[in-house]
């Protein structure tokens, strides 16, 4: 079990934690991890990295190598799938919805094992279509029902990766910043990366899609052809990615669970795998 007490965090300084050893005021959103974390070269595909070089509560850091998050590999370049074999992908667990599958495929080389598993518990089709979830979701309301409607799948794809297939992983959703997001920050608040540390991987996300990407996706999500002079409010607002969303998440978790180990735990996960995740991430 990861220790309580605050690692040392590169690029913040002491002077911005209070007594607990939290990070107090924005610095810790500026944070950027020396390792994958950073960012990884997938052709064509934004907001592309894993989670290796963030540092755990205890002094240690998240290996690099074994998890990595992106955008939806529809968006793979000529070069992308040369990118997946440099980085050792064995295993993509796509977190679309089948009507986002439908809209924007892919295919991948045999020696890649796709996993389709949703994470949305109500469907697109039952939210009355992409467009309408576009025009008119309450992310928050989408998050809660992610994080507690398919906690038993979101553990699943953590279990997976103690399989010898099952890494180095890459999971992806549409944006990669929601679905991905939350799982991704799921896994790394059990390998014992701080709260603080999580909501800055995760706030990222906005930031790395572009223009270009968000006018595309949008594109999709509406019957308007001539889309991008049309964007909502409520599109933008979709692929955002505030902090508080986030940090959000954690604290509900710990609301209903008491900790993020003991979510994984009740769904799905034992101790040991608990301890064999943290064994083979934590550096």
């Amino acid at each position: 079990m990861a220790d309580s007490s605050k690692g040392t965090v590169s690029g913040i300084d002491s002077s911005d934690t209070d007594d607990s050893g939290d990070i107090t005021g924005a610095s810790y959103l500026d944070y950027r991890p020396t390792g994958d974390g950073a960012g990884v070269e997938i052709d064509g595909v934004p907001n592309s990295r894993g989670i290796g070089g963030y540092p755990t509560q205890d002094g240690r850091k998240v290996r690099d190598g074994l998890f990595f998050r992106t955008a939806g590999l529809n968006f793979l370049g000529e070069h992308g799938i040369d990118d997946l074999h440099r980085l050792g992908i064995k295993e993509v667990v796509d977190l679309r919805d089948p009507l986002e599958v439908k809209q924007w495929p892919y295919t991948l080389p045999d020696d890649i094992h796709v996993d389709r598993v949703p994470l949305l518990k109500t469907s697109m089709t039952d939210r009355g279509g992409m467009e309408q979830v576009a025009n008119g979701i309450d992310m928050s309301e989408m998050y809660h029902d992610i994080v507690f409607g398919s906690a038993e799948q979101i553990v699943l794809i953590l279990r997976k990766l103690l399989k010898d297939d099952g890494h180095p992983m890459l999971i992806h959703c549409t944006a990669g910043k929601d679905r991905t997001g939350i799982t991704a920050g799921i896994l790394m608040s059990l390998l014992g990366v701080s709260d603080d540390m999580v909501v800055s991987c995760y706030a990222q996300s906005g930031a790395n899609l572009g223009s270009a990407f968000k006018k595309a996706v949008l594109q999709g999500l509406t019957s308007d052809e001539k889309g991008v002079g049309q964007i909502t409010a409520a599109q933008t607002a979709m692929l955002a990615s505030p902090p508080e969303l986030m940090r959000d998440v954690l604290a509900g978790i710990k609301n209903e669970y008491g900790s993020v180990e003991q979510y994984c735990l009740q769904n799905g996960m034992s101790e040991d795998e608990v301890a064999e995740l943290r064994a083979m991430f934590v550096e």
